[in-house]
C-alpha cells in the first residue's frame, strides 16, 4: 500500500512497491507474528560477482569467479524487527572478513585435518542436541516421575502403584502364559483363575492400565492351559471311551509342545511386547481347543463328540495358516478309534480283542438288540440281531453310507456263520490282498491315491478268492516275523548253543528301532508356534477339497470296493445254496393264491356243500370220502381243530407236488414231495376277543379270518423274508380268502333258482337283478385284485429276479455287484413289491375307508346269499319280498357310493402317480434303484370293469 501523503493527482508517479503497509508501521513490534525474525539479505553474504567479471581482463566474461569454499562460518540469524529489512546491508567486522576473505588464492587456503564420521557419533550428537517435547519419548525415568507425582497431572490414577522389576515381571508373565504360578501371579482354586499377588503394580515405563491390557492375553492363556490340563487328567482317570482318550492325548501333546517350545523361545526375550508377540499364536490355538473341549463336554458318546469336532472345524475352514492343518490332524486322531472299528466291521482289519457277536452288548453304531415278533401260534418271539444305531453314526458319515457299511458287515457275519469255509470269511485271505485302511485325506493327491488303492485291493481280493477256491490253495504269507531265536536247545552241540546265546545277547543290545511314522501333529504345532502370522507359502490348503466332502472322498472308494465283493458273494449264496427263488415262489403260489390247484382245492374244501362233513357226529361213521368244512351249509361255526385238519389235509402237499414234479435227487431231504420249503402249513391266527366274536357268525365276512398259512423261512433267508414281510403276506392272504369265498357265493346264487330240488323256482326280477349285479361286482373285484393288483406287480418282481440270476451267471465265479445292490436292497425291493400289491388291493392305511365300504357290500351279498338259500330250502317268511327289495336298494346305493369314491380317487391329483425317470441318470442306476415299483393309480382299471356303460 502506498503512502497516504503522496500526491493523489499525479497519475505518472511510480509507487513504492516495496513499501510496507501502514498498519505495520503503526503497530508495535510485539504484536507482529514475525517480529523477532530477520531474514538474511543475499547481498550481505555473496560478493559482487559482476564487478569481478568486469575488472578481470584475462578470461573475460566467461571466467569462473572466485567463490569461497569455507562454509564454516555460518550466517547468524538476526533478531531484529522487520524494520531492519529495509536497512542497507551491514559490513562484517575485520576478523570475520579476514576469515571469509574470498580474494585469497586457492593455493593459499589452509588445509584442515579430516574428521572420521561414524553412525554412533551421529546418534550421540543427535541425542545431545535433540530434546523431545513429548513425555512418552522422554524416557522411562521421566515418565515414572510424572506418574508418581502427587498432583497426578496425567489423570491416570497410578500414584499408588508399586513399580516392580521388569525382568522379574517378564518372567512372571511367561510363567502365567504357561499356566504356572509365579511371584506376581498365583492360582486361585475357588475362582479357578490366576490372580495377581499385588493388587496395584506396574513396571518402569508402563502405566498400570497399559500393563493390564498386555497381561490379559497371558492370563487367558494360563487359565485355558489349566482347564485343558484338568480335562486331560479327568479323561485319563475316568473316561473309558477311546475317542475321548484320543482327544485327551491330543490336548496333552498340545500343552507339552507349548511348554517346551515357548519356554525355549522366550529365553532371550526381555521385553514384554516380544513375549506378547510370541504368545499370540499360542493364544489362538488354545482358544480353539478350549472351544472344542467345552462343546464336546456335554456329548455322551464318541460319535456325538466326533460330530461336534467336525462341525467346529468346518467353521474354521476358511483359515489358510497352519492352524487348519492342526485342526484336521486333531480330527484324524480323535476319529481313529471309530474308523478302526469300522474297518474291523467291514472286514478290512482283524478284530482286536473279542469278536463282536449277537450275544454281546454291541459296539459303536452296531447295536445288538432283541428282535420281537409274533409267531404262528400267537406267541411273542424274540431273537438277538444286529441293528444299525443311527445315533452312534458321526455327522460326517451320510445315513445311506452308514447303512451300506452296516449291511456289508452284516453280510460278512452271515458268511462267517453259515459258510465258515468260504475264503472271504477268513481274515488271512483278506489280509493277503493288502486292504487299505480308513483314514482321513485332505488333499487331492491323497484322494487320488485312495481311489487307486481301493481299485487295486479289489483286483487283489478277487484274485486271492479265485486262488483259494481251488483244490490246493497257495500258502498264506506269514503275517509275523519268524522267531529267529527260538528256545530249541535239545539235540544241539554246545558250540551251537553258545553261538545262539551270543547272537541273542547282541540282538538285545541293539537300540530299539525308531518308529518310521512321522508325528504330523507335533510338527504342525512347532511350525505354527514359531512362524509369523503371515500366510504360509503352502497352497495345498487353498486348493484342497472342502472339509464337508473329505469323508466322502476318503472313505467311500474303500467301502464301495468291499461292498461290491461281499454283496456279489452273498447274493450268489442266497440264490444258489439257499434256493431263495424257490422260497419266493412258494409265497406267490400259496400266500397270494397264485397256484390254481391250491385255490380250487381250498375253495372246495371250505365251501362245497356236496363234500362229506368233517364235523364229528354222534352215531354217524365217516365214509372215508372227501371231507370239507361246508361253510354256508352248516349251523355250527367255527370248526374244531381236528375238523380243520381233516378238511385241509393234503391240500398244500398235493398243490405243491402238482407244480413241482418229484425229483429223485431230493428224495429223503427237506425238499422231497412230502415237505414244502419253510414248513408251510395251515394254522389258526391269533385273534382278539372282538375278532373272535365276529368269526362266530358263519354268514359274516370275517368267518374265515381265523385261518392262515404258517411259514418260517430258514435261518439265512430271514435277511430277505423278514417277519414284517410275512405279516404283509398274511394280510393279503386274509383278503384274498374273502374274495375267493365271495366268488363261490355269487356262483352259487344261480343254483338256488335253477336247481330242480329248489323251492324258489319263480323268476323274481329284483332277485334276478341282485344275482347278476352281485356276480358282476365280485367278478370285477376279483379280476382286478388277481390280475392287476397281484399278477402285474409280481411279473415285475420276476423280471428283477431273472436279471439278478443273469448277473450271477455271466460275471464268473465271483460276481461283483454295486455298493447299493446287496441283500438289504433286495429285501427293500421285496417289501416294495408287497406295498404296491397292498396299495392296489386297497389295504393301505389311508385306504381304510374304501375297504370298509367294500366289506359292507360283501356283507349285503352274504345276506342275500343266506336269504336265497333259505328260500330255496322252502323256509318262507312273511315280508321276504320287502326285505329283499330293501336289501337290493342298499346294495345299489353302496355300489354307487363305491364307484363314486373310485372315480374320485382316479381323478385325485397325486394319488399313485408314477414318477418320471430322469433320462440322464437312468443308465447309472443299480439293480434296485428304478421306479418300476412306484405306486400306480390302477383304480381306473377297476372303475372300467365295474361300470363301463355308466349303469350306476
Amino acid at each position: 500500500m502506498n503512502d497516504d501523503n503522496g500526491d493523489q493527482g499525479d497519475v505518472f508517479a511510480i509507487p513504492d512497491l516495496w513499501a510496507p503497509s501502514r498498519f505495520l508501521r503503526d503497530s508495535p513490534d510485539s504484536s507482529l507474528l514475525f517480529s523477532q525474525l530477520r531474514l538474511v539479505d543475499i547481498d550481505e553474504a555473496l560478493p559482487e560477482i559482476v564487478e569481478q567479471l568486469l575488472h578481470k581482463e584475462d578470461d573475460g566474461f566467461f571466467s569462473i569467479p572466485d567463490l569461497p569454499f569455507d562454509l564454516s562460518n555460518t550466517v547468524p540469524t538476526p533478531s531484529l524487527s522487520v524494520e531492519s529489512l529495509r536497512d542497507p546491508p551491514q559490513t562484517h567486522d575485520e576478523e570475520g572478513r579476514d576469515e571469509a576473505d574470498i580474494w585469497i588464492l586457492p593455493d593459499e587456503i589452509p588445509i584442515k585435518p579430516a574428521s572420521y564420521q561414524t553412525w554412533e557419533g551421529f546418534e550421540k550428537q543427535k541425542d545431545e542436541n535433540y530434546c523431545t517435547p513429548y513425555l512418552a519419548e522422554a524416557g522411562p525415568s521421566v515418565l515414572d516421575t510424572v506418574i508418581a507425582s502427587r498432583d497426578d497431572s496425567l489423570h491416570i490414577k497410578n500414584t499408588e502403584h508399586i513399580v516392580v522389576d521388569s525382568k522379574i515381571y517378564a518372567s512372571s508373565l511367561l510363567a502365567l502364559g504357561l499356566g504356572r504360578s509365579s511371584v506376581f501371579f498365583s492360582w486361585d482354586e475357588r475362582k479357578q483363575s490366576f490372580i495377581p499377588t499385588l493388587p496395584l503394580m506396574r513396571i518402569s515405563g508402563y502405566t498400570g492400565d497399559s500393563l493390564d491390557g498386555i497381561s490379559i492375553m497371558f492370563l487367558d492363556c494360563g487359565n485355558i492351559t489349566r482347564s485343558l490340563r484338568n480335562f486331560v487328567e479327568k479323561a485319563y482317570a475316568r473316561e473309558k471311551s477311546p475317542g475321548r482318550i484320543a482327544l485327551a492325548d491330543a490336548v496333552s501333546t498340545l500343552l507339552a509342545t507349548i511348554q517346551s517350545r515357548l519356554s525355549a523361545s522366550a529365553a532371550g526375550y526381555s521385553s514384554i511386547l516380544q513375549l506378547q508377540a510370541l504368545f499370540r499364536p499360542a493364544h489362538s490355538i488354545l482358544t480353539c481347543f478350549r472351544r472344542i473341549v467345552v462343546n464336546t463336554t456335554a456329548t455322551r458318546s464318541d460319535e456325538s463328540m466326533l460330530s461336534t469336532i467336525f462341525e467346529e472345524i468346518q467353521l474354521l475352514e476358511h483359515r489358510t495358516d497352519s492352524l487348519r492343518e492342526i485342526l484336521l490332524e486333531i480330527l484324524s486322531r480323535v476319529s481313529q478309534p471309530w474308523l478302526e472299528f469300522a474297518s474291523e466291521w467291514l472286514g478290512l482289519q482283524r478284530e482286536a480283542g473279542l469278536p463282536l457277536t449277537k450275544e454281546g452288548p454291541g459296539k459303536s453304531f452296531v447295536k445288538v438288540d432283541t428282535k420281537e415278533w409274533v409267531d404262528d401260534q400267537g406267541l411273542e418271539m424274540n431273537e438277538p440281531d444286529y441293528i444299525l444305531d443311527y445315533d452312534k453314526v458321526p455327522a460326517f458319515i451320510a445315513p445311506e453310507d452308514a447303512r451300506a457299511m452296516f449291511e456289508v458287515g452284516k453280510s460278512l457275519r452271515f458268511l462267517r456263520s453259515h459258510h465258515a469255509d468260504h475264503p472271504l470269511a477268513k481274515s488271512e485271505v483278506v489280509a493277503s490282498a493288502n486292504p487299505p485302511s480308513l483314514e482321513w485325506k485332505f488333499s487331492w493327491q491323497d484322494i487320488v491315491q485312495v481311489e487307486s488303492k481301493a481299485s487295486q485291493y479289489e483286483k487283489n481280493l478277487i484274485q486271492a478268492l479265485q486262488q483259494f477256491s481251488q483244490s490246493t490253495p497257495p500258502p498264506l504269507p506269514s503275517l509275523a516275523e519268524p522267531d529267529i531265536f527260538a528256545l530249541d536247545f535239545f539235540g544241539k552241540p554246545e558250540l551251537d548253543m553258545q553261538a545262539h546265546v551270543l547272537a541273542s545277547i547282541d540282538a538285545l543290545n541293539q537300540p530299539f528301532a525308531e518308529d518310521g511314522q512321522k508325528d504330523y501333529f507335533s510338527v504342525g504345532l512347532n511350525t505354527y508356534l514359531t512362524s509369523s502370522q503371515s500366510t504360509t507359502a503352502n497352497d495345498e490348503s487353498v486348493f484342497a477339497p472342502p472339509i464337508s466332502l473329505a469323508p466322502v472322498l476318503s472313505f467311500n472308494p474303500i467301502i464301495a470296493a468291499q461292498a461290491r465283493i461281499i454283496n456279489g458273494t452273498c447274493m450268489r449264496m442266497f440264490f444258489n445254496s439257499h434256493k431263495l427263488r424257490e422260497h419266493l415262489s412258494i409265497q406267490r403260489s400259496f400266500q397270494l393264491l397264485g397256484n390254481g390247484v391250491f385255490s380250487s382245492r381250498l375253495s372246495h374244501a371250505l365251501f362245497d356243500p356236496e363234500l362229506e362233513s368233517a364235523e364229528r357226529q354222534r352215531g354217524v361213521a365217516r365214509s372215508g370220502g372227501m371231507m370239507g368244512l361246508r361253510l354256508g351249509g352248516r349251523d355250527t361255526w367255527p370248526p374244531a381243530s381236528s375238523e380243520l385238519r381233516l378238511a385241509l389235509m393234503g391240500v398244500l402237499t398235493d398243490s405243491y407236488t402238482s407244480s413241482h414234479p418229484l425229483n429223485k435227487s431230493r428224495a429223503g431231504t427237506y425238499l422231497d414231495q412230502s415237505t414244502i420249503p419253510g414248513d408251510l402249513s395251515f394254522s389258526v391266527r391269533d385273534m382278539t376277543p372282538e375278532e373272535i366274536d365276529k368269526c362266530m357268525d358263519p354268514d359274516s365276512v370275517e368267518a374265515l379270518d381265523f385261518l392262515r398259512l404258517s411259514y418260517k423261512p430258514p435261518q439265512p433267508l430271514e435277511a430277505v423274508i423278514t417277519p414284517m414281510i410275512l405279516f404283509k403276506y398274511d394280510q393279503l392272504f386274509k383278503l384274498l380268502l374273502r374274495v375267493v369265498r365271495m366268488l363261490y357265493v355269487v356262483s352259487a346264487l344261480f343254483r338256488d333258482t335253477t336247481d330242480r330240488s329248489s323251492n324258489w323256482q319263480g323268476a323274481e326280477h329284483i332277485a334276478q337283478r341282485f344275482r347278476i349285479e352281485a356276480h358282476h361286482f365280485i367278478s370285477s373285484i376279483s379280476g382286478y385284485f388277481f390280475d392287476t393288483g397281484i399278477e402285474s406287480t409280481w411279473r415285475i418282481f420276476d423280471r428283477k429276479l431273472d436279471q439278478i440270476e443273469e448277473r450271477l451267471k455271466t460275471d464268473g465265479d465271483y460276481v461283483v455287484l454295486g455298493q447299493n445292490e446287496g441283500l438289504d436292497k433286495l429285501r427293500d425291493y421285496h417289501e416294495r413289491v408287497l406295498d404296491r400289491i397292498m396299495f392296489a388291493l386297497l389295504l393301505r392305511k389311508r385306504q381304510q375307508p374304501v375297504m370298509n365300504l367294500l366289506e359292507e357290500i360283501f356283507t349285503l351279498i352274504l345276506q342275500f346269499s343266506k336269504h336265497s338259500r333259505e328260500r330255496a330250502e322252502g323256509v318262507q317268511q312273511d315280508g321276504a319280498n320287502e326285505e329283499l327289495r330293501a336289501m337290493y336298494l342298499r346294495f345299489r346305493k353302496k355300489v354307487g357310493v363305491f364307484i363314486t369314491v373310485c372315480r374320485g380317487l382316479s381323478e385325485k391329483k397325486g394319488y399313485g402317480e408314477r414318477k418320471m425317470v430322469d433320462s440322464r441318470t437312468a443308465g447309472q442306476e443299480g439293480l434296485f434303484d428304478g421306479d418300476d415299483l412306484a405306486e400306480e393309480n390302477t383304480i381306473v382299471q377297476l372303475l372300467t370293469k365295474l361300470e363301463m356303460s355308466n349303469y350306476y
